[in-house]
């Protein structure tokens, strides 16, 4: 009895470890085949951190073998044969229930999924919507189980003795899965749709990775699988096991200290492999000595593991010695900044009316894939037709890759790390930040806002200094981060309602729109062009309708403007708060990293009179609010409230001669849900660009020869890491950072 309790459990453990091999190689295959590290460096890796989870299933399945059949009766071949012995009634039973369980169960997933959906809607805090989404999960499955015993007479009736369990079994679950099928077909990637299975329609989402589960599922098989070989009497296989167990732990030891060594492989992991990156997750975690949320192992990059205050996420403070970010060296103390420079007087004067209004349109997740970037596809006809009047600013870029990072420090023109806010994800951003439209309200502008996603409700603070905030565009049922609805027609409703009023443009204005239809979930459009020739991913035709339809809404706005007498002086502005990814870098998403694809973004500047060009140098929308100060004719605030500088010369009085080189700074702290990330682009245009992506970890790209940051020159060109990481210390230590602890969780 003792060796039974001893030998199922380490089998179970054993089968399970064997197997995450299988698991290690085929994540790393898929990995490798993205990042340029050895593919035997990421596999030993990922076993390694597999390692304890396949101890944990393999223990688990071991131990509730031992308690559910302690003396073996429920193995295959026995389960096999009771099956065959059943007759009569009680094999009509039987198959009956097996015929009806693969539909209950359905039953019981689809109803769970909806009372979940109601439930979060409502945006509860996570114990009480856990206990809500529990209790309703619970009454789900008593009920779809009563439906299902109570049917079953009337089945065992239908469903003959001679069918048999296995055969109903197989066309249940074959019924189960087909509905499954047409659920997801049926509903869209937000499971929307006009019957309850469509609520399915969120397993289609890409970025729903149900890789890792199927992964346990195949670790939890090869444990049943091992627990199963245990014999009496066979000490030799259990001695095997335990050495097999053994030498698993012992990798796990040495990659601990190998990862770390070389933080590569486990950014590899993290970032490719399905199942790995949780267990490095999982690894660090238990290995993270003094709870700092980082670890002095499994390339962490934690260099002082009993000091809370120093960790790959902590700021690091100039000049002081002690190298708090453990990027490897102490930043320096700030150098003497040289002052802007401003344009002089005769500029403006040339340039047009000093009584301009402005209409500032913001696009979610647009991509410099248009037409006036040099984008084949015919996405953008109006905004080509706009910036062909207009300054263009080629090597525009967002200071974050995504929103909550990037609109609200845009507005503010500080970087993130400058502002007051919270730590969520979706930051809440503080009074104590003086956003450009109370700059503009404070100058005597009538200011206006037109947004239709929940995080621009104005309890997040993106609507300070707004004198009318219009969200008549929200969906009712906006919730999540992403939805299937459409809302550039209603905007562009919006802010031509608005613009229409005679009292809302009586005197000088500011409008602001953020459009949102180019974010995930893509919908279909009436009319839109067929993208999907020559697309190089399954998504990458969908997003196109979505830029396509938003800018024929664009359209409808710039003609309104262009119609009214206001219009000769009304500036107009069009940029994006990141970009997206279509499978570069093997990412299908933005918000983690800093790669030009999310964070290159388009940027015109319509001002009515000015010569249209084109800018060549790279500047960042750090530089936008205090653009729009001195397009205004509004004097710049006191030294310090702003972080970039003006580029109003650049479009007034374009002189390609005299425009400066300025490095650009993205700035992305850490929230629950993504490390901190930091990126510079320094030289000239279109520059280095060195990206940290948490302590010893860096890249290095040359973006003339390297567009598209395929070749790491971090460890190769050791003169430009070393010029271009002196360039970013002296950025960050010319920074005014404020420290945030990130939040767990953010009502909404």
């Amino acid at each position: 009895m003792l060796r039974g309790w001893l030998s199922r459990p380490l089998l179970a453990v054993t089968g399970a470890v064997l197997v995450a091999w299988l698991v290690a190689a085929f994540e790393a295959l898929h990995a490798a085949n993205e990042w340029q590290v050895p593919l035997r460096q990421i596999a030993l890796g990922d076993e390694a951190v597999l390692v304890p989870i396949a101890t944990v299933v393999g223990v688990g399945v071991g131990v509730a073998g031992l308690l559910m059949d302690p003396r073996r009766r429920w193995g295959f071949w026995a389960v096999r044969a009771r099956i065959r012995g059943l007759e009569g009634e009680r094999r009509a039973r039987w198959a009956a229930v097996m015929l009806l369980a693969p539909t209950a169960t359905l039953v019981w997933m689809v109803a769970t999924a909806h009372a979940a959906r109601a439930v979060l809607a409502h945006g509860a805090a996570p114990a009480a919507a856990g206990a809500a989404m529990a209790a309703t999960s619970a009454v789900a499955l008593a009920l779809s189980c009563c439906a299902m015993f109570a049917t079953v007479p009337v089945a065992a009736r239908t469903v003959t003795a001679q069918v048999g369990p296995v055969v109903s079994g197989v066309c249940g679950a074959s019924f189960a899965l087909a509905c499954l099928a047409a659920g997801t077909r049926i509903g869209d990637e937000s499971g929307n749709g006009h019957t309850p299975l469509a609520i399915l329609g969120v397993l289609a989402r890409h970025e729903l990775d149900l890789r890792p589960v199927f992964a346990l599922v195949v670790l939890a098989v090869g444990a049943a699988v091992g627990e199963r070989m245990s014999r009496q009497g066979r000490w030799g296989r259990v001695a095997a096991s335990a050495l097999i167990v053994a030498a698993s732990w012992g990798l796990v030891v040495h990659q601990a200290h190998a990862l770390e060594m070389d933080p590569e492989a486990a950014r590899v992991i993290e970032l490719g492999a399905p199942l790995g990156r949780i267990g490095l997750a999982l690894a660090r975690r238990a290995t993270d000595h003094d709870k700092d949320g980082a670890s002095r192992f499994f390339g962490g990059g934690d260099c002082d593991d009993w000091d809370p205050t120093r960790s790959p996420q902590a700021n690091d403070i100039p000049g002081n010695g002690i190298d708090e970010d453990c990027s490897g060296s102490d930043l320096p103390k700030p150098r003497p900044a040289h002052p802007p420079t401003a344009p002089t007087a005769p500029a403006y004067a040339a340039a047009g009316p000093k009584d301009l209004n402005l209409v500032l349109i913001t696009v979610d997740t647009l991509r410099t894939d248009l037409g006036f970037m040099g984008y084949e596809r015919p996405v953008s006809p109006y905004l080509d037709a706009l910036a062909a009047r207009s300054t263009v600013f080629d090597h525009e870029y967002a200071l974050a890759s995504y929103t909550g990072k990037s609109v609200g420090p845009t507005m503010i023109g500080k970087y993130p790390s400058e502002t007051y806010r919270d730590g969520a994800h979706f930051d809440t951003y503080f009074p104590e930040n003086k956003f450009l439209a109370e700059r503009l309200q404070d100058a005597g502008f009538h200011t206006m806002g037109v947004v239709s996603h929940w995080y621009f409700k104005p309890k997040y603070g993106l609507a300070q200094g707004m004198d009318i905030w219009d969200m008549s565009a929200m969906p009712d049922n906006s919730s999540g981060d992403v939805d299937s609805s459409s809302t550039s027609d209603e905007i562009s409703d919006a802010v031509i309602r608005l613009l229409s009023d005679p009292v809302n443009v009586s005197h000088r204005f500011f409008l602001w729109a953020h459009y949102f239809d180019p974010h995930a979930l893509y919908v279909p459009h009436p009319g839109a062009p067929d993208f999907r020739k020559n697309a190089t991913y399954w998504s990458k035709p969908m997003y196109d309708g979505e830029v396509w339809f938003t800018d024929n809404n664009l359209g409808r706005v710039f003609e309104f403007i262009d119609s009214q007498p206001w219009g000769k002086r009304t500036a107009i502005i069009v940029t994006a708060d990141h970009g997206e990814a279509f499978d570069e870098h093997g990412m299908n998403w933005h918000g983690v990293d800093l790669w030009d694809v999310l964070v290159h973004v388009p940027y015109i500047v319509y001002v009515p009179g000015v010569k249209p060009h084109h800018v060549n140098v790279k500047r960042s929308a750090i530089d936008i609010a205090p653009t729009v100060l001195d397009l205004m004719g509004i004097p710049q605030p006191p030294e310090g409230q702003f972080s970039g500088e003006s580029t109003a010369s650049a479009i007034l009085s374009p002189d390609p001669q005299a425009m400066d080189e300025r490095d650009v700074y993205c700035d992305m702290p850490a929230g629950p849900n993504v490390g901190q990330h930091r990126a510079i682009i320094h030289g000239t245009t279109p520059g280095m660009k060195l990206m940290h992506e948490g302590g010893p970890v860096w890249h290095l790209y040359d973006l003339a020869r390297d567009p598209q940051e395929l070749s790491d020159l971090s460890r190769r060109d050791r003169a430009d890491f070393d010029e271009l990481r002196e360039a970013f210390d002296d950025k960050l230590a010319s920074l005014h950072m404020i420290h945030v602890d990130p939040a767990p969780y953010e009502a909404r």
